[in-house]
């Protein structure tokens, strides 16, 4: 197991998302708060392009912030074009396929992010 600290949860429900670039697994990650305060944290490399993932409050979306995508923040799929399988964030020119979604664990109110390999 390869745990990575991300954030404290007061401030990311303050901020209600954020994005940060893990280096060692070469992957920029989103973490936010859903409709029912659960953690979710994706992959934020958009498969069409490689553009950031936002996370809109208001619409309660993932969006692609270059060409709009939008993707399910329940599942990271797809709302905007039929993609399939997990995001290989290098392969999105050929194959494009769904954001990764990643497990956490919440200590002492502070969020890492967990990559099982």
């Amino acid at each position: 197991m390869n745990r990575k600290f991300l954030t404290d949860y007061n401030s990311l429900k303050k901020l209600k998302f954020m994005n940060k670039w893990i280096e060692e697994w070469k992957d920029e990650l989103i973490i936010f708060l859903n409709e029912k305060d659960e953690i979710k944290i994706f992959s934020s490399i958009c498969p069409h392009f490689g553009g950031e993932i936002k996370y809109d409050d208001k619409k309660k979306l993932l969006k692609c912030s270059w060409h709009d995508w939008k993707f399910c923040p329940k599942t990271g799929v797809c709302l905007s074009y039929p993609i399939k399988g997990k995001l290989n964030p290098y392969d999105f020119d050929i194959n494009p396929n769904d954001l990764k979604e990643y497990t956490y664990d919440l200590l002492n109110k502070n969020i890492y992010v967990i990559k099982n390999e």
